[in-house]
């Protein structure tokens, strides 16, 4: 099977996830949901994160329109270029065969099958890191414009996290330790690129200095006291979490390897470890030293050294370029049959879609122990909320306030126009007097404290026909009536129940 063919079939498994989650799922993760929420108002930076995922989506939705799709599209791009840019790195360091092969493996992590559809910050990380590790490649050994090119790159992966700061760090690192910046010219590069880096990086500085350094308060959340054994139990979690993500294509490799056995291939008959024209091993060792192991000795620090607790979804970044590397030391073991390892691929991917199918098939999967966003009645929630609204008031619905989550499905499942109303900090552009002027509408998880003026409370069952007698699951509505009302209808009882 030519090379091109098997990157072909990976970026049609991309897309063919986010149709299968966007035909199967009744609402979305919760970080669409909170981006969706955040797009509500173009910002130079918002209370958690630097802005470039938000404000993209916001000016997708300004030309185009909101849709509740929007998420599932712009995180299909950003991993079809993500695809696009590993294969362009692996067909440099391991030449097109292995590059084909880690793009295969790439594509069996869950991070890049399953959530395909999430679209949050790390998803227009991965992509800006790629870029950027593709053209500074480039610009090592071309015209200035590829240095441009890798600090509007580099500058954008700073916007969309700064987590950045590290596989950047660990790019120059690579560019050092391969030898790629010996001369003059590469050092008068590389300050043009960083220069232009801070040039794109700097009206977001400018806004964290003015809103009290809020991005890095939230991000020193994750610091934590924690004992030497605490310390220990953060790496292991995140070691088990990356396993259980990377795991289908754990299953693929075994499968895959035992195939091969079993066929009796002569692994010198089929190539060697690296394709002619990609780089020798050993430079390739130092480009993993920068991409990859040294991201994942700070992790280890931090959590060791520091108490941070390790966070799942840092892994989607830290291990992107990871493949490259298993792909390299499988084949110096057996040399990999691309022919057979994508149909092992595709038959995993076919397993993986069935049980996700069965799962949000499964009107009962939302009042599982564990949340699970995408089964959530998105849309009769939404449908439910603003008919609710409209019994207390003939007042437009203007604001939902509430459970973040709960309270952006209304707003997104209902045309994407009600605003949502976190906290001052969150989502600063909603003020207090428009909230007091024009009221609010109220979705509260179970257990929520209700806030003081809100009435019209009404119980709104998440499986309203639970036959299989699990336990309930229930929001409640309530409403915050407007200074001024507007023909306000007050329910017969100030308690009932929805769906």
């Amino acid at each position: 099977m030519p090379p091109w063919q098997a990157v072909l079939v990976s970026a049609a498994i991309v897309v063919l996830w986010a149709l299968w989650a966007a035909y199967f799922n009744t609402a979305q993760f919760g970080d669409n949901v909170e981006q969706f929420n955040w797009a509500q108002s173009l910002e130079l930076g918002y209370h958690k994160h630097p802005p470039l995922p938000s404000l993209a989506l916001g000016l997708v939705i300004r030309l185009f329109g909101p849709s509740v799709y929007w998420a599932y599209a712009l995180a299909t791009l950003c991993l079809l270029g993500t695809l696009g840019f590993t294969w362009l790195i692996g067909r440099e360091l391991v030449g097109d065969r292995l590059a084909a092969v880690a793009v295969v493996l790439w594509g069996l992590n869950l991070s890049f099958s399953q959530r395909v559809q999430l679209y949050n910050h790390n998803t227009v990380l991965v992509l800006c890191i790629a870029a950027t590790v593709w053209f500074a490649m480039r610009a090592t050994r071309g015209h200035l414009l590829w240095w441009v090119a890798a600090g509007v790159a580099a500058g954008a992966a700073m916007l969309s996290k700064y987590q950045a700061l590290v596989p950047l760090g660990g790019l120059l690192l690579a560019l050092v330790l391969t030898g790629r910046l010996r001369r003059p010219a590469q050092w008068a590069g590389l300050a043009l690129a960083l220069a232009v880096m801070l040039a794109v990086f700097a009206p977001h500085a400018a806004w964290v200095v003015r809103n009290d350094f809020t991005t890095l308060r939230y991000a020193a959340d994750a610091v934590e006291t924690a004992t030497p054994w605490m310390r220990l139990r953060f790496v292991l979690a995140f070691v088990a979490n990356q396993i259980r993500l990377a795991f289908p294509a754990l299953l693929a490799i075994a499968l895959c390897w035992a195939w091969m056995r079993r066929s009796r291939l002569d692994a010198a008959a089929t190539g060697g470890a690296v394709a002619g024209g990609a780089a020798g091993v050993s430079e390739f060792n130092r480009w993993m030293v920068g991409l990859v192991w040294i991201t994942l000795l700070v992790l280890l620090a931090m959590a060791l050294l520091g108490g941070v607790s390790l966070r799942n979804h840092w892994g989607v970044q830290a291990l992107q370029f990871f493949p490259l590397w298993i792909a390299l030391m499988w084949d110096r073991r057996i040399a990999i049959d691309l022919r057979k390892l994508v149909c092992v691929a595709l038959a995993v991917q076919a397993l993986s879609f069935t049980l996700y199918a069965v799962e949000h098939r499964d009107p009962h999967a939302v009042l599982s122990s564990r949340r699970i966003d995408t089964a959530y009645p998105a849309r009769r929630l939404a449908r439910a909320a603003v008919a609710h609204w409209a019994t207390a008031t003939n007042c437009p619905l203007r604001y939902v306030e509430g459970s973040v989550f709960d309270a952006g499905l209304v707003s997104l499942y209902s045309g994407g126009q009600i605003q949502v109303f976190d906290s001052d900090r969150a989502t600063p552009w909603v003020r207090a007097e428009d909230l007091q002027r024009d009221g609010a509408l109220f979705v509260l998880d179970e257990g929520d404290a209700v806030p003081p003026g809100v009435t019209h409370l009404v119980a709104f069952d998440l499986v309203p026909d639970n036959r299989l007698g699990l336990k309930r699951k229930t929001l409640t509505l309530g409403v915050r009536l407007p200074a001024q009302p507007c023909s306000a209808k007050p329910l017969a009882a100030d308690q009932g129940r929805l769906g």
